[in-house]
């Protein structure tokens, strides 16, 4: 029995689409855990889901068996590391893995929700922008194990939910499905999640006053998510007496009234993130559907798209505190508007130029992502230590010297010590003469040559990107 023209074409449809998020996986997946463990965020939330994997404490993360009040965020992604642990065992691929799932939920949800509305070639556009874009499949997003992909995926679909609300005020069910993705993302970030309420509601009223929104029953499912976080915080406070305070001067006024860890900038910096880094030419483009939209439907959600673009990059430009991860979220919403003259009937050469430039657009960041996916450079401790974990050995026996904050040192040394391996380290400086000691900081090698009279024995290089010096004896003073 043959297949007539119109059967063919579903199928062959359906095999590209297939096809193109099967591709698209594996480019966010692809060598997940080449790059060394990253310090600071990753390294603490790797010690906080091996600390529950040891313990059997669900309830709250712990670091160095105490509650940790450093990293004060909702502890979901955490939970779902202890459970990749549990299933893989621990490592980098289980500690990045709900990332990169979070990261391919988001090309699926985003093409699916394109392609049954609008069709294939707008929706292959959007997942192209996704992947040539430079604040997606990244450090820190979806190539590491932090929170912002998973903020990203649930902002993501409680803005996709909100704007079919928006769009048919009579289905209860996509306002029931925006609480609920709200409430997973602050479960998720907290603050950070938190941020998108005023976002959200500019969209349903920034551009004319909306009656039939009932705000009445906006503010009944609007109590989901405020219910589920005074539980959770309340919850989490009763167990950890302190938290909400650590919270408060961490997320509140540590972050957001001051800049936190060093990360001051100008006002102006994430526009200037996203032209050089992360948007380039596609920021070209989005202004673009304002001129040629003609169907009201598409302009007004071209629109609302805008104005919350705006007013989230507004928020996050006055606080203090300003890094480039906290633009996530809002990539998939700005990818949107990008691809939005894609989906009406304009003309043929200006749809041909459109298409052109986000092919172009999207191999060049292609090549750049990928590069920095997959090649690590510089003196770097954690690199040593994930080919030691691989390899079942050390290549030294020495002490390996740490900064007062050693998250990486502290992982790998639970890591090893399950293999029969012991890896030392020391914060301290009460070094004998003929110590062996690996360096991976500049700043801890000059503090060491103050203190000790040393020889090099090895210079950091690609294989091993350490210091390796001898200890002759103390320096006095």
């Amino acid at each position: 029995m043959f297949l007539d023209g119109k059967d063919s074409g579903r199928i062959a449809g359906q095999i590209s689409a297939v096809a193109l998020l099967l591709l698209s996986f594996w480019v966010l997946c692809y060598r997940l855990d080449s790059l060394p463990m990253f310090l600071w965020d990753e390294s603490r939330q790797a010690n906080n889901a091996l600390e529950m994997l040891n313990s059997g404490n669900l309830w709250y993360t712990t670091y160095d068996g105490k509650p940790d009040f450093w990293n004060t965020k909702p502890h979901l992604l955490v939970l779902l590391q202890w459970g990749c642990m549990k299933l893989l065992g621990p490592g980098l691929l289980a500690l990045r893995l709900p990332s990169a799932i979070a990261g391919c939920i988001v090309l699926w949800v985003g093409f699916v929700h394109l392609n049954k509305r609008f069709g294939f070639e707008p929706a292959a556009a959007w997942v192209a922008v996704m992947i040539g874009c430079g604040g997606f499949n990244t450090y820190h997003i979806v190539r590491t194990g932090d929170y912002d992909a998973l903020l990203t995926l649930f902002v993501f679909l409680a803005s996709l939910s909100w704007l079919k609300y928006l769009e048919n005020t009579h289905e209860i069910k996509f306002l029931k499905y925006t609480a609920i993705w709200f409430t997973a993302a602050v479960l998720t970030k907290g603050v950070a999640a938190a941020m998108w309420l005023p976002c959200w509601i500019a969209m349903g009223y920034g551009i004319k006053l909306r009656a039939d929104l009932k705000g009445k029953r906006v503010a009944v499912y609007a109590i989901i998510p405020l219910l589920c976080v005074f539980i959770y915080y309340g919850f989490h406070e009763w167990h950890t007496p302190g938290y909400l305070h650590a919270v408060l001067d961490n997320e509140f006024s540590g972050r957001y009234l001051k800049p936190n860890e060093g990360h001051a900038s100008p006002w102006y910096y994430y526009i200037e993130v996203l032209w050089s880094s992360y948007f380039a030419g596609f920021l070209l483009l989005m202004p673009v559907a304002g001129f040629f939209i003609k169907r009201s439907e598409i302009r007004i959600i071209h629109y609302r798209l805008l104005i919350g673009i705006v007013l989230f990059l507004i928020i996050i430009s006055l606080s203090a505190t300003r890094i480039y991860w906290y633009l996530a979220p809002v990539i998939p919403l700005m990818a949107l508007v990008v691809v939005l003259p894609l989906c009406i009937n304009i003309h043929a050469g200006f749809r041909l130029a459109v298409k052109l430039l986000i092919a172009a657009i999207t191999v060049y960041g292609y090549f750049e992502n990928y590069h920095h996916n997959n090649v690590a450079t510089g003196v770097s401790s954690a690199k040593v230590l994930l080919e030691a974990e691989k390899n079942g050995k050390l290549p030294f026996q020495a002490v390996w010297h740490a900064g007062h904050y050693h998250p990486v040192e502290k992982y790998y040394a639970a890591i090893l010590s399950a293999k029969g391996i012991d890896l030392k380290y020391s914060t301290g400086y009460d070094y004998k003469s003929g110590d062996t000691l690996i360096v991976s900081s500049m700043d801890h090698l000059d503090t060491l040559n103050r203190r000790l009279y040393m020889r090099q024995q090895l210079y950091p290089t690609d294989e091993l990107p350490v210091w390796v010096m001898v200890v002759d004896s103390a320096k006095r003073y």
